[in-house]
């Protein structure tokens, strides 16, 4: 004879009301600013012995903490609380962190004009944006500033690794903005360097140029390094290089002089990729007094901001405004902002390299 089924009870795990007591009291807490981003809860035995709790009730009340994204279980470690728990939607800002002070970053338009890029898109979020200089401070003073500010997520322009490991550890969601180098273990958005280099290399060989040198920087940066790269693999593309001969790296160099040398040569080049500003318009103005003629004797290739294109214009007073490698401000605070959204969203996500795209402006077309 068969036996009678039994009916089974399965248990299914529940946060009981002493385990929801602590839940509620412990978002109070984190809510109000008591434990900020990035710090630790007390740990299990410390909850238990001040709220009177089971150990098995207080890891319950922590796991629900954990499932609502508001703190992360660390083994051996503890309960970190996650920038989650700053709600922009409290009022609790994201940080634009400058790597300079408030007096020089008035004097860098470039990042003048990032910042208000930053502070449109984020205010259409109906967000806050803080600002902060870091102007020689220690990184770990300038992340207790951010604490303090109930900052949820920063975007920075300071590429230092002792800085950069720093937020790593903290744990709060973090975007490099026009900074990053080759070891950066953050996610970054940046201009397109490699591609602006590559276009405008092509520009000069669809001129008819094969003897085309280089005005700037090459190993200075990520950007220099990446701007070479794209120029030097168009030419490689038609079979040429950029010779030594070719090359005036002009770091650390007064670039008027170095300008007027380059074009004074009796084998001077008949184009030049100077992929920065004040570069582009120091070989423009040498051109200018050596009586070279844009277009006849000289083609030039620049590189501008494209919300800054008519201030960029206007240095090279009156003459004629080279092909110029441009991509926008704009587009990179939105960039930002959005896998800044993405990554408090999803903490686990690797970091990753957006670039924004560079493209040529020629006057005229």
């Amino acid at each position: 004879m068969r036996s009678p089924i039994k009916s089974v009870r399965r248990r299914v795990p529940c946060v009981g009301r002493t385990a929801t007591a602590l839940v509620a009291t412990l978002k109070a807490r984190i809510s109000e600013g008591q434990i900020l981003s990035g710090q630790f809860l007390p740990t299990e035995r410390e909850l238990s012995a001040e709220h009177g709790l089971a150990r098995m009730t207080v890891r319950r009340a922590l796991r629900a903490l954990e499932r609502d994204g508001l703190v992360a279980i660390e083994p051996r470690h503890g309960c970190r609380v996650l920038s989650a728990a700053n709600d922009p939607r409290r009022g609790c800002p994201v940080a634009h962190v400058f790597s300079t002070g408030p007096d020089e970053a008035v004097l860098d338009e470039m990042h003048q004009h990032i910042h208000a890029a930053l502070r449109s898109v984020v205010a259409a979020r109906g967000w806050s944006l803080l600002e902060v200089h870091m102007s020689g401070r220690p990184g770990a003073e300038v992340l207790e500033q951010l604490r303090t500010a109930r900052a949820w997520g920063m975007i920075l322009d300071a590429a230092d690794p002792k800085l950069l490991a720093l937020i790593r550890a903290s744990g709060m969601p973090a975007v490099m903005v026009d900074a990053w180098d080759e070891d950066s273990p953050l996610d970054a958005v940046l201009q397109s360097s490699y591609q602006g280099g590559f276009l405008a290399a092509q520009h000069l060989l669809e001129r008819g140029h094969r003897d085309i040198a280089w005005f700037g920087p090459v190993a200075e940066s990520s950007f220099s390094r990446e701007r070479f790269g794209g120029a030097a693999a168009a030419l490689a593309a038609a079979g040429l290089d950029l010779p030594l001969s070719r090359r005036v790296d002009t770091a650390g160099r007064d670039i008027e002089a170095a300008a007027i040398e380059l074009l004074s040569g009796v084998d001077r080049p008949r184009a030049v990729l100077a992929l920065w500003s004040s570069p582009a318009v120091a070989i423009a103005t040498a051109a200018s007094k050596l009586g070279l003629v844009p277009g006849r004797d000289l083609d030039l290739v620049g590189w501008a901001i494209g919300e800054q294109y008519d201030a960029y214009a206007a240095k090279f007073a009156g003459r004629p405004v080279p092909p110029t490698v441009v991509w926008s401000s704009a587009d990179m605070a939105r960039m930002a902002v959005a896998r800044l959204a993405d990554r408090q969203a999803n903490p686990q996500l690797p970091p990753m390299r957006i670039n924004v795209a560079a493209k040529l402006r020629i006057e005229g077309e």
